[in-house]
């Protein structure tokens, strides 16, 4: 989400604080705060169909929003993949341990 006070893509939901915001949510207007100049504003930016979040390029906003959308999925799953395989190895290091201590050792029986 675009902060429509420095223009960064820094804004993210926040929680609904006060009559106001709650009223506007119904309306369909959902709070952002800024992580970079932590302005406080209410947007429809997410409904589509009931506002239109186009400037004079035809959609340039939203296409960018979209984008920006996609690469942040795509890095938690990058994210979610690592950790999952970093979980993987260490179970199997586990695994192998307890192998290597619990196995029966050879005994050779003197005479």
């Amino acid at each position: 989400m675009l902060c429509p006070k420095c223009k960064t893509d820094r804004a993210h939901r926040s929680h609904r604080r006060g009559l106001l915001e709650s009223v506007a949510s119904v309306a369909g207007f959902q709070p952002y705060r800024c992580h970079e100049c932590k302005h406080r504003f209410l947007s429809a930016a997410y409904l589509g169909a009931l506002t239109s979040k186009r400037d004079k390029t035809g959609g340039a906003i939203a296409e960018a929003e979209r984008d920006i959308r996609a690469t942040r999925s795509s890095l938690e799953w990058k994210r979610k993949r690592r950790d999952f395989l970093i979980l993987l190895a260490a179970v199997l290091l586990f695994l192998a341990f307890l192998r290597y201590i619990t196995r029966e050792k050879d005994v050779i029986p003197s005479q």
